[in-house]
């Protein structure tokens, strides 16, 4: 397995499961791809109606923040890796990145968002490991 692509939010289960990659990169010597989808245009669209304008920079902003942090503790391990933040339709993006990077694997929490893990799993078509919530 040279190549693991992980995606992140903020949920407890997709840090589990970014731990759970750079476990398994470290024991295997894989490349580790990171990335999380920000941009939600329904949601970005609401956000502003309600007069919350920030809200999207601040996303992509706490994005950020994860994404550097998962990186460091990757660099620990001595893994190589690559960070990518995605807009657009989550699960397409994923598929996206997934073939872009080569990925042999996709480890995914089990309830992120805005990536719909059932369709990942009937979209994909490489191997998928769904980390529980809790």
């Amino acid at each position: 397995m040279k190549q693991i692509l992980v995606v992140l939010d903020d949920s407890a289960a997709a840090l589990r499961a970014a731990q759970l990659a750079i476990d398994l990169a470290a024991a295997l010597g894989s490349g580790l791809t990171l990335v999380t989808v920000v941009e939600d245009h329904v949601l970005d669209a609401r956000l502003r109606a309600a007069a919350i304008p920030e809200a999207a920079e601040r996303r992509l902003q706490g994005a950020t923040t994860m994404l550097s942090r998962m990186t460091a503790r990757a660099v620990l391990h001595g893994l190589r890796t690559h960070q990518q933040i995605l807009s657009g339709p989550g699960v397409e993006r994923v598929l996206a990145a997934a073939a872009e990077c080569a990925a042999d694997l996709i480890v995914i929490g089990q309830d992120p968002s805005p990536v719909n893990v059932p369709h990942l799993l009937e979209f994909t078509d490489r191997p998928v490991l769904v980390v529980p919530g809790d």
